[in-house]
């Protein structure tokens, strides 16, 4: 009789921890990306910074190393649209809108890093 309520417990402590799991993986994947700014850097300089909670629809041109990458907004997320790059990598990546991928264009030079607007590094003293 123990063995089985033991048994029985452990199923219910695991699908609760299954349950939280999976809410949590929900909710870390619904939430809203406000204040995201993309930088555009062409050979680790910053040639232009996009604020991407405006949510416009807009054109760049980036003059690259090889040619010019076309950088286009939508909708809270930034991609490359066009390139004369080799392989095109960077433009089937598509739409980025979360900060941990890059969108990197190694032939021309180019890559985008999206942050937090709040990721500003203070200065005290």
């Amino acid at each position: 009789m123990k063995d089985k309520k033991l048994r029985n417990d452990i199923i219910l402590v695991a699908s609760l921890l299954l349950i939280a799991v999976v809410a949590l993986v929900v909710i870390l994947s619904t939430r809203k990306k406000d204040n995201l700014i993309a930088k555009v850097y062409v050979q680790n300089e910053v040639v232009e910074t996009i604020d991407l909670s405006t949510k416009e629809e807009k054109e760049y041109v980036i003059v690259g190393l090889h040619g010019n990458v076309i950088v286009e907004t939508k909708d809270g997320a930034i991609r490359v649209k066009e390139s004369n790059c080799p392989h095109q990598d960077c433009v089937h990546m598509g739409y980025v809108s979360e900060t941990n991928r890059p969108i990197i264009c190694a032939y021309n030079a180019v890559y985008i890093v999206i942050e937090g607007a709040s990721d500003v590094d203070v200065e005290i003293g």
